[in-house]
C-alpha cells in the first residue's frame, strides 16, 4: 500500500516554516498513513485531470490539476531523509502552530526520485486541547477530564503531489497548503486602476469601485483582461450581446457605464468575462462560477 512506512511530518505556520517529524508509536503510524492512502485511491485515482485555470469546479469524477508544480525542495529532503527531520514539540516554550500535515515516499530510478506526497491543510479546530476547554474522553463507563496539549487528524487529504504535478479538488483548500498565486491570478491595485482607465468603460465613482474589489472582482477584472474582450468588442456590442441576455447595460459616450451598485457590477464582470448565458431551451438567464473549454 502507498505510504507504507512513511514518516507522519508537519509544516509549521511561522514566519519562516519548518518541517517537523511527528513522533507516534507504530500503530499509529501506520494508522494514519492507510487513512491518507486511501484517501488519495478514493479523491484523486481514476478521475479525470483537469488543468487547473481558475475559472472551473470540477465534478464527482474529475480533479483539478496543476502540471509541473514546483514543490519545495525541503519537503523531498525530509521524505528521503525522515531520520534527520526534527521532532514536532516544544519549542520557546510553546508548541509551533501547525499549517498542514503530510506524509510521502519516493522511488529512485536512473539518478531521479519520483515523489508522492499526500497533504491535510490544519485548522484550528483541529486542537484537542485549549485554553478554557475541558476535553472529556469515555473510559470504563464514565467520561474523565484530559488536559494534555494533543491535536486530531482527519482521514482525508486536500492535495496529493505525484510524478510533478499537484492534484486538488478545492483551490480554496490546497492554498492552505501551499503559495498558488503564482496559477491564480487576481489583479493588483495597478491593473484595477488601468480597468477604471480603461477606454472602454465608464466608472461612477472610483474611489468606490476600488474599494469594492474584492477577491472575486479582482479575479474576474484578471481574467477580463486575459481574454482582451474589451479590445475586441465595443461598447454598443456588448450592450447588444447583453440585451439578448435580458441585462441591462447602460452606455455613454461609447463607453460602458459601471454603477456604484456591487451586485450590479458583478453580473456586468460576470457576463464580461463569458459566465452569463441563455438558456438553450428555457431561454432564461442563468450565472456560473465554474466553465471550461470544450475541445471537440
Amino acid at each position: 500500500m502507498m505510504f507504507e512506512n512513511s514518516s507522519v511530518m508537519v509544516i509549521t505556520d511561522e514566519y519562516e516554516p519548518r518541517i517537523l517529524k511527528i513522533d507516534t508509536n507504530a500503530k499509529t503510524q501506520i494508522s494514519i498513513c492507510n487513512a491518507f492512502a486511501e484517501s488519495v485511491s478514493t479523491l484523486f485515482q481514476n478521475k479525470h485531470q483537469i488543468v487547473f485555470n481558475g475559472s472551473y469546479k470540477p465534478d464527482n469524477d474529475e480533479c483539478l490539476t496543476i502540471k509541473n508544480f514546483q514543490i519545495p525542495n525541503e519537503i523531498q529532503s525530509a521524505i528521503c531523509n525522515p531520520l534527520g527531520v526534527t521532532s514536532y514539540g516544544i519549542s520557546d516554550k510553546k508548541f509551533p502552530d501547525i499549517k498542514c500535515f503530510f506524509v510521502g515516499e519516493y522511488v529512485q530510478t536512473n539518478n531521479s526520485i519520483k515523489l508522492s506526497v499526500a497533504f491535510q491543510r490544519f485548522r484550528k479546530e483541529q486542537y484537542i486541547s485549549k485554553k478554557n476547554w475541558y476535553n472529556l474522553f469515555f473510559d470504563n463507563n464514565s467520561f474523565y477530564q484530559e488536559n494534555k496539549f494533543g491535536f486530531s487528524i482527519s482521514n482525508n487529504i486536500d492535495c496529493f503531489y505525484e510524478s510533478n504535478d499537484l492534484h486538488f479538488l478545492s483551490f480554496y483548500f490546497a492554498r492552505q497548503v501551499f503559495d498558488l498565486s503564482q496559477y491564480y491570478r487576481i489583479a493588483t491595485d495597478q491593473d484595477v486602476n488601468d480597468f477604471i482607465a480603461n477606454e472602454k468603460l465608464l466608472i461612477e465613482n472610483p474611489v468606490i469601485f476600488m474599494e469594492m474589489s474584492d477577491t472575486f472582482i479582482r479575479r474576474k477584472i484578471a481574467m477580463i483582461n486575459d481574454s482582451e474582450i474589451l479590445k475586441k468588442f465595443s461598447a454598443l456590442k456588448i450592450k447588444n450581446i447583453a440585451k439578448k441576455l435580458n441585462i441591462n447595460i447602460s452606455v455613454k459616450n461609447q463607453k460602458i457605464i459601471i454603477p456604484n451598485n456591487k451586485n450590479e457590477v458583478k453580473l456586468i464582470l460576470k457576463l464580461l468575462d463569458e459566465e452569463a448565458y441563455q438558456g438553450v431551451f428555457s431561454q432564461t438567464l442563468f450565472l456560473t462560477n465554474s466553465k471550461r473549454q470544450v475541445v471537440i
